[in-house]
């Protein structure tokens, strides 16, 4: 299948231990599925990961996380055989044992640092150590001794706390896998303007995820509310009607529903946005004060006197006391 002219059908993505992903050209076009493992080449070297989409999906999906280029594509060795996953799992029983190793160094090198994970590469030419920090660290010492406790290519790798969650995997407060170490590849920016267009309550805690940043998942409907609430007039819009001026305090996009709140008895009430729409585009006219008539002067006049002489009677009186 071609896709912008591109012949999409070599392309192959590889799923890596913490959900690292990659992608291939399967040159000789060998048929593969999703799920099966194979040899792929590494920097200096081969690894083994796991299919996770091939063509046009595997070439969309690099799209977004790199500018493919067969000539810069690394390549699809051949699947992996039993040995290799032999080899594969032993691999990681030793990664948990080279993690207590420089968990260790880090302590008696009182570095600021975190470790968070430990990944062999297949071929063993290269171990890459995750780590988070506040800040930057210098861990030359660090790498020196673990290059002599190894003997092969060692890489410190600093990761934020998004990055960590996605590696360590776990499960959200919906009970499901944590959307960054299931299916989700690339993290996106996240604010907290999501969270007011869903008319979420902006409470730190409940909006966090397992790495202490904003949910990814609040940006999944964010685009839905944001087109659904063009329909609405804003928020703190003024409007007139027949119990006087009301001001839109909340809107509920699925009934079509507003919340106004009225200024002069504190009321509340609920509209339909077609109701509404009549209001802005016939406005209801605010009720005329009564003009004062002469009498209405007389009666005014005639109780300011009455409020004097009151008060001249009340300072006798106290004179008196």
């Amino acid at each position: 299948m071609e896709i912008d002219g591109v012949d999409t059908s070599p392309y192959i993505e590889v799923i890596f231990k913490g959900e690292r992903r990659g992608y291939y050209i399967n040159a000789e076009k060998v048929p593969l599925e999703e799920g099966q493992h194979v040899i792929v080449e590494a920097e200096k070297g081969v690894d083994l990961g796991t299919v996770g989409a091939i063509g046009p999906t595997a070439y969309m999906k690099s799209r977004l996380r790199m500018r493919p280029c067969k000539d810069e594509m690394k390549k699809y060795v051949r699947p992996a055989t039993d040995a290799d996953i032999k080899v594969l799992l032993f691999h990681r029983e030793q990664e948990m044992t080279a993690f207590q190793i420089c968990l260790d160094k880090i302590t008696n090198l009182d570095l600021p640092m975190k470790l968070v994970d430990v990944e062999y590469q297949f071929d063993r030419n290269r171990i890459t150590f995750y780590f988070t920090a506040d800040g930057r660290v210098d861990f030359r010492q660090l790498v020196r001794e673990l290059a002599a406790e190894y003997r092969t290519r060692i890489e410190l790798r600093q990761i934020g706390p998004r990055d960590e969650a996605k590696r360590m995997g776990g499960f959200g407060v919906c009970g499901r896998e944590l959307c960054c170490s299931s299916w989700l590849g690339m993290f996106e920016p996240i604010s907290t303007d999501m969270a007011r267009l869903q008319n979420l309550t902006i409470n730190p805690f409940k909006l966090a995820g397992q790495c202490g940043r904003l949910k990814c998942c609040l940006s999944y409907e964010a685009q839905l509310y944001e087109e659904l609430l063009k329909r609405f007039p804003p928020l703190d819009y003024r409007i007139s009607t027949e119990k006087g001026e009301a001001k839109i305090e909340k809107i509920d996009i699925f009934q079509d529903a507003i919340y106004v709140h009225y200024q002069q008895d504190n009321g509340w009430d609920r509209l339909t946005l077609d109701e509404v729409n009549v209001y802005i585009n016939s406005p209801v006219p605010p009720k005329e004060a009564k003009k004062p008539t002469p009498e209405d002067g007389k009666r005014h006049k005639k109780r300011s006197q009455d409020d004097g002489k009151g008060r001249k009677k009340s300072s006798r009186n106290e004179g008196k006391r």
